[in-house]
């Protein structure tokens, strides 16, 4: 089922093709001198209206909005992509909602495996930052005293909680400080962005989900606003009931992703070393044009 209907317009259509050529679902064909979109396949990403010279693709939402290339340098894009850090420091200062709207917009129109946008967005702000971030680390703080014992230890082994066997008496710390005013959660942030997604959706979904969150962190960015992903938080709410419950998700809905949002309390203004991305150059599959390095 398509989120959008697309139509083309016989009276309107000059039969180029181009509509048939961009579709992906291949759900164009000619049909009696012009093209015809066959709804059964179609996944509404609307490409054929994108791409038709005389607009006579036509949707039940009506026109596509114009956009133009904003014509961008590659080199301040790069510098600007570059410099994007994982905020762990905030300043009080609330997110305004405009800036929330802005953003969510940006992770509603980026791409998705077949068009399918089935995620979905938890937005926390206020008190309740703290009241789920409270619950998370509870939830923790149950996960370290179990862990106390043998049996319980070595199940843990082959979970992903098994990471925290090694560093117990670390993360008994952190927790025990987060009740005591030190947020080592959500670093006391003025909100959390929370993407889901159905399970059937798979892996494919939590994709959807990191494009999104990805995409909406560098527009964040762009206002002035920090982010940094929260994986703690996202195992401990799909590993949980009543935290998924309290965040009024849906009941076949997983996390994808988990992001804080705010006004950063540093200045960054060199950049971290990090390794190079090994990278094989393949131009053909029998090994003789490869370039691994």
């Amino acid at each position: 089922m398509t989120l959008m209907s697309l139509t083309i317009n016989g009276d309107t259509c000059t039969s180029c093709g181009a509509c048939a050529e961009e579709c992906p679902a291949e759900a164009i064909v000619r049909a009696g001198g012009t093209y015809t979109i066959r709804r059964r396949y179609c996944i509404g990403c609307s490409h054929c209206a994108l791409v038709c010279p005389v607009d006579a693709v036509e949707t039940d939402l009506g026109p596509l909005p114009a956009w133009r290339d904003p014509g961008l340098r590659p080199e301040d894009v790069h510098d600007f992509l570059v410099g994007k850090r994982s905020v762990r420091r905030y300043r009080p200062d609330p997110v305004p909602r405009e800036h929330l709207d802005d953003i969510l917009q940006v992770g509603s129109l980026t791409s998705s495996a077949s068009n399918a946008q089935s995620w979905r967005a938890v937005v926390l702000a206020g008190p309740a930052v703290g009241a789920v971030g409270s619950r998370i680390m509870r939830f923790y703080g149950r996960v370290l005293e179990a862990a106390g014992n043998p049996l319980v230890r070595l199940a843990l082994r082959f979970t992903a909680a098994r990471r925290f066997l090694g560093k117990r008496d670390h993360y008994a710390r952190r927790i025990r400080e987060y009740f005591e005013g030190r947020d080592s959660l959500f670093f006391h942030a003025p909100a959390v962005v929370v993407l889901t997604y159905p399970r059937r959706r798979g892996h494919f979904g939590m994709t959807d989900c990191v494009l999104a969150g990805q995409a909406m962190m560098y527009h964040a960015q762009s206002l002035g606003l920090g982010s940094c992903m929260i994986g703690f938080a996202q195992m401990a709410i799909n590993r949980r009931k009543d935290l998924r419950h309290c965040l009024r998700m849906l009941p076949d809905h997983r996390v994808g992703l988990v992001f804080t949002l705010g006004y950063s309390d540093r200045r960054y203004d060199k950049l971290p070393h990090r390794r190079a991305m090994p990278v094989t150059y393949l131009d053909d599959l029998d090994g003789s044009g490869a370039d691994p390095r």
